[in-house]
């Protein structure tokens, strides 16, 4: 690892904002694509970018229950047991509607699920299984009724059938070959073939990320979760080998960023001869640390130190692991809340993938003519004062007959 001081690790930062631009625009001229040619696009795609010639786009109802059958049956089970964590965590965080009454008018917050929804699982690097639970759990609990999903062709021309297998343990029947910004743009937009959903979740690479962001209002998006990053931090109290072997976990994905923050400089020479990837920063306290990391806004924030409550009450993340027992890879696949995180800084403001990331709020209002009668001209006064004076004339009137 290098060590590296905040202005080094900053300028990191904004080097990666510079390539974020040259990535917008060649997956522009993707979205713009596949908006025109539809299904012929992916196929086109699938041959440039997956190095495969399309077996289908859309996998078949045989297919998908092949998959399912063929699954190992240790890896099944697993799968059952990780199923139980996630839901169990999910149905904790299902709202309750509510209603607030007074006098001549009831105020009611509703939520309901979209009714359509796309889900990516990445496929390009490995057969990310534990991100089809992460996703499709917190879906379906959530009430979604129509659930697509899509991964990368790259199992010769196929989705790799572990993913295909477990998305149909799910009862997921609607699922498509196709991978990187065509498929969110898919999605979108809709094809001959794919359907036009009303949100779509789901990690990437930086170019599903890309797409994201540019088809934003054009459909329902999650959150920005591109490249995986962690950043740990240590005081002297910490073991070298755990932290080496977590920062290497996290090397592991492409693009994948991995930073240690210590207290102890001997502790940051110890881990960074144990691995190669990642750079390490020095720090005089936690109070400092907490500074960097709060810049970073981390996917993954991993403290391994005496008083973690220090920073934990302060710092900034889209989960935070405490101890040197809670490595982020707990967080992947068996703690329960979704491994799906903001990453590139957007921790800053926003939250990982949930049961609310389905649903959607609504007020429902209703309102007695005796309630104008007691509040109308504050009304008026409101509106009279943006110079709105037809707002003010539509309550105005319901303090008459026409309001009974």
């Amino acid at each position: 690892m290098k060590k590296i001081n905040l202005a080094e690790l900053k300028h990191l930062f904004e080097k990666s904002l510079v390539e974020e631009k040259a990535t917008e625009t060649a997956v522009q001229a993707i979205i713009d694509r596949v908006k025109k040619d539809t299904d012929s696009a992916l196929v086109h795609f699938a041959r440039r970018y997956d190095g495969v010639k399309l077996k289908g786009l859309k996998a078949g109802k045989t297919e998908i229950d092949n998959a399912r059958r063929a699954l190992d049956g240790k890896l099944l089970e697993a799968v059952k047991a990780a199923t139980k964590r996630i839901e169990a965590y999910h149905e904790k965080q299902l709202p309750e509607n509510f209603k607030i009454k007074e006098s001549g008018i009831t105020a009611e917050c509703r939520f309901a699920p979209v009714e359509k929804a796309g889900i990516y699982i990445p496929g390009g690097q490995a057969p990310l299984i534990s991100t089809v639970l992460m996703t499709v759990i917190p879906a379906k609990i959530a009430g979604v009724k129509n659930i697509a999903a899509a991964s990368p062709p790259s199992f010769d021309g196929r989705i790799h059938p572990s993913v295909l297998g477990i998305l149909g343990h799910l009862g997921i029947k609607d699922v498509f070959a196709m991978g990187g910004a065509q498929a969110i743009a898919a999605f979108a937009f809709g094809t001959e073939t794919v359907p036009q959903v009303d949100m779509v979740a789901g990690p990437g690479n930086k170019y599903v990320n890309a797409a994201k962001k540019l088809l934003y209002g054009k459909v329902g998006l999650d959150l920005p979760a591109g490249p995986s990053e962690v950043v740990i931090f240590a005081d002297s109290s910490a073991d070298a080998s755990l932290i080496a072997a977590d920062l290497a976990a996290q090397a592991e994905h492409t693009d994948g960023k991995s930073i240690f923050i210590t207290t102890s400089g001997k502790l940051g020479y110890e881990v960074s001869r144990k691995i190669k990837e990642g750079f390490w920063l020095e720090t005089k306290n936690a109070e400092e640390a907490v500074e960097i990391i709060n810049y970073i806004a981390p996917e993954h924030l991993q403290l391994i130190c005496k008083n973690p409550g220090i920073i934990l009450r302060k710092a900034k993340a889209g989960a935070v692991f405490i101890g040197e027992y809670s490595p982020a890879a707990l967080g992947d696949y068996f703690a329960g809340p979704s491994h799906v995180l903001p990453t590139g800084r957007t921790a800053r403001f926003a939250s990982g993938l949930s049961v609310y990331t389905f649903l959607r709020s609504y007020a429902v209002i209703e309102a007695k003519k005796a309630f104008y009668e007691k509040h109308a001209s504050i009304i008026e006064t409101l509106a009279r004062s943006e110079g709105l004076k037809k707002h003010a004339e539509s309550v105005a009137d319901r303090k008459g007959d026409k309001g009974k």
